[in-house]
């Protein structure tokens, strides 16, 4: 795929073409090669449209042609909708006669397996060469309703009325694309670029993201991806978003084996591994939904409030269950009900009935209904508490004898003047309506609302990240590439290339025999333990090539005996041993490292021991990243409640952790496609201030020179 920091001429012609030829036009707007042209004559597009149908001379009163050949003039843009090899001649002839871009709705290709992804890649090949941008195959098109050109045959677009707006919805899939501009609309919200890019053979959902974030109009962009064959134009994405201001939201489906073998067997796609995935999201500051429902609800939140300043709510209401709820529910996202000033709680006292409650959340009582003013008397109070940084308005009743339309009315006046996120939670139709109607964003229950007010606070926090310390530059590893072949280094020398990197390693000595493993021993001074180490046997225990707490001469020698036996019957020539302190510490953690072959390297972080495939109690991060960003995500862990210190045990020394995990995602990003994989486990953290080593290791690297002396046995 092309990049996109500069606007190629073929995207551009995508989203603003001067004429479009349509391949398969259709004279029946219900058919897949008519759509497109009713679409386009009924919200005024106003280039040049050239139906393509030997067998009639005007298509829905447009002129028709024969073919594209007997066209005046290349059109920027082709629509195929023809089927079968017919779809391939037509982008051959596209790409013959000089047309910038072609959308090919038509199916048969990667979907369906080895010989449609041949036939695809092939099109596709000759088309990149001809300088032909594709969007497809098994497309359901684009459109842009900024400038008319609809060129798509999405029936939702029939069942939905169109109308302009700041959102771009691009999705690989075309039912997905439909699905959230049909949520967005019903919600009252205009979109303006609707986008599926299927099979994506050449553009890709990040690209067209790229290209309508040039748009000025667009003010937040909602995707949905399958899989993710480049990180870079997300990335790129991403930075132009941010220095937009712009809200990047997606749902990347294929969490679960099954659902990643769907993804697959749909587009043809490949799916990422989905702990990387957040990682890559996380770092790049795009916010991820968990289906098509929430990734409309966060972006309903996120046109229609500004961030917020912090994580405290306040909620007002007509009910107390619905306080109780909210209470609940706030508790649940990590946001805070905290406590209203005195000041203000005697203001509200001197506005409300003695039996109504003060406190947060401010229970209003059923007096809303004998006075109707009661929402415009109370938000003013309320609006420059402490406590305040965002507003949840709860309706779980109204009707006949209440005014929902001054509701609605003092509630938008109020977030306009308040400048702070103002939500409200209404499952009544008629009530959600009159709210939508004011600007404010409505959500059907409590727990709806709080989630995307956290989410808002997420992308509050990743601001102020950016701003405070922009984003964290890439710094070079002692040694980012050892000259060491591809394949599984020892222990020892897994240590040693963690060492060099800036990695506290144990107190440890490589011998050759028994004397050399004794005079060690009696080096440290402490029980030690004994393993066998040699490239050819990554996982030593598996053969009984460990012996722990060795504090005698004669043990040492009898273990090293044992294990030059075994080493023996399997074969291995080059072993040597590893003597190591038996180290104290209060937690055994784990850290990993791997290179993801396109989102690039990432950082695994948590509980560690014999457990860890087990517990599954792990953060993932990707490089580079800060101390503060893994003491973060240790947060959210079950180990990280124990570090902090449980029933008297002290707490541990998580900053000396926190550089452990930093430390490696330098040298992992500095390493690059040289390193296939770094295990350490465990990672023994003491108590404060005594730090954290890792005891034991294992580094798989991809082709590469030999092996750098240093790090040889």
């Amino acid at each position: 795929m092309t990049s996109v920091s500069t606007m190629d001429t073929g995207l551009a012609r995508l989203l603003d073409p001067a004429s479009i030829a349509i391949v398969g036009a259709s004279d029946n707007p219900d058919k897949i090669g008519g759509r497109p042209i009713h679409y386009m004559r009924r919200h005024g597009y106003a280039g040049t449209l050239y139906p393509i149908n030997p067998q009639r001379t005007q298509v829905q009163g447009e002129t028709a042609w024969p073919d594209l050949a007997a066209l005046p003039a290349a059109p920027d843009l082709a629509i195929v909708a023809v089927a079968g090899e017919q779809a391939v001649q037509a982008v051959d002839q596209c790409a013959a006669l000089g047309v910038s871009a072609a959308i090919v709705i038509s199916a048969g290709f990667s979907e369906t397996g080895p010989a449609g992804r041949a036939l695809q890649d092939a099109m596709t090949g000759r088309a990149r060469a001809a300088g032909l941008r594709i969007v497809g195959p098994n497309s359901q098109g684009l459109a842009n309703f900024g400038n008319g050109a609809i060129a798509s045959f999405s029936t939702m677009f029939l069942e939905v009325e169109p109308a302009d707006g700041p959102v771009a919805v691009i999705s690989q899939s075309g039912g997905m694309c439909a699905m959230v501009y049909g949520l967005l609309r019903q919600r009252g919200i205009g979109v303006r670029h609707v986008h599926a890019t299927g099979n994506e053979a050449d553009v890709s959902v990040a690209e067209l993201a790229c290209a309508t974030l040039r748009d000025p109009e667009v003010g937040i962009v909602l995707l949905y991806l399958e899989s993710l064959r480049e990180a870079g134009p997300l990335a790129e994405a991403a930075a132009l978003a941010r220095a937009r201001g712009v809200p990047l939201i997606v749902v990347k489906s294929g969490r679960s084996e099954a659902g990643a073998r769907a993804a697959a067997s749909h587009t043809g796609a490949l799916a990422n591994e989905d702990r990387a995935v957040d990682a890559f999201l996380e770092h790049h500051g795009i916010l991820r939904a968990r289906d098509p429902q929430e990734l409309v609800r966060y972006a309903e939140l996120a046109l229609r409030s500004p961030l917020p300043r912090g994580p405290r709510v306040v909620v007002v209401s007509n009910s107390g269950a619905s306080c109780v709820l909210a209470s609940d529910a706030a508790a649940e996202r990590g946001l805070e009900i905290a406590p209203l000033s005195e000041a203000t709680q005697q203001a509200l006292a001197e506005r409300l009935p003695g039996y109504a409650t003060t406190v947060n959340p401010v229970d209003i009582t059923a007096a809303l209904l004998s006075n109707n003013g009661l929402f415009g008397q109370v938000l003013p109070v309320i609006g420059p508490d402490p406590a305040a940084d965002m507003f949840l308005l709860d309706i779980p009743v109204a009707g006949r004898g209440y005014d929902v339309e001054s509701f609605a009315a003092d509630a938008a006046a109020f977030a306009r003047k308040a400048s702070k996120p103002v939500a409200i939670v209404a499952w009544q139709d008629n009530v959600a309506k009159t709210f939508r109607s004011q600007g404010l964003p409505v959500y059907a229950d409590e727990l709806q609302a709080m989630d995307a007010m956290a989410a808002l606070l997420w992308l509050r926090r990743l601001h102020e990240r950016d701003v405070a310390a922009g984003m964290p530059g890439s710094e070079q590893a002692a040694d980012p590439a050892p000259g060491a072949p591809g394949g599984f280094l020892s222990e020892a020398q897994s240590l040693a290339l963690l060492a060099q990197n800036g990695l506290a390693v144990v107190e440890h000595a490589i011998c050759a025999n028994a004397d050399e493993a004794v005079a060690a021993w009696r080096r440290i001074g402490v029980p030690v333990a004994l393993k066998a180490c040699s490239a050819q046997l990554p996982h030593k225990s598996e053969h009984g090539l460990v012996a722990l707490g060795l504090n005698d001469e004669a043990a040492l020698r009898n273990a090293l005996a044992e294990q030059a036996g075994t080493l023996a019957e399997l074969g291995v020539r080059d072993g040597v041993w590893l003597v190591a302190r038996m180290q104290r510490g209060l937690h055994e953690c784990a850290l990993g490292a791997r290179v993801d072959p396109v989102l690039g390297p990432v950082v695994m972080i948590g509980s560690g021991g014999k457990y860890v495939e087990a517990l599954q109690d792990v953060a993932v991060l990707m490089p580079p990243f800060d101390a503060a960003q893994v003491v973060e995500k240790l947060r959210g862990l079950r180990i990280g409640t124990l570090l902090q210190g449980v029933r008297g045990d002290p707490p541990a020394d998580i900053p000396a952790l926190a550089d452990q995990a930093v430390a490696l995602g330098r040298y992992a990003l500095s390493a690059g496609a040289r390193l296939a994989s770094i295990d350490i486990n465990p990672v023994l953290v003491g108590a404060a201030g005594q730090g954290a080593v890792a005891l034991d290791a294992l580094v798989e690297l991809n082709d590469g020179p030999p092996i750098d002396a240093s790090l040889a046995a």
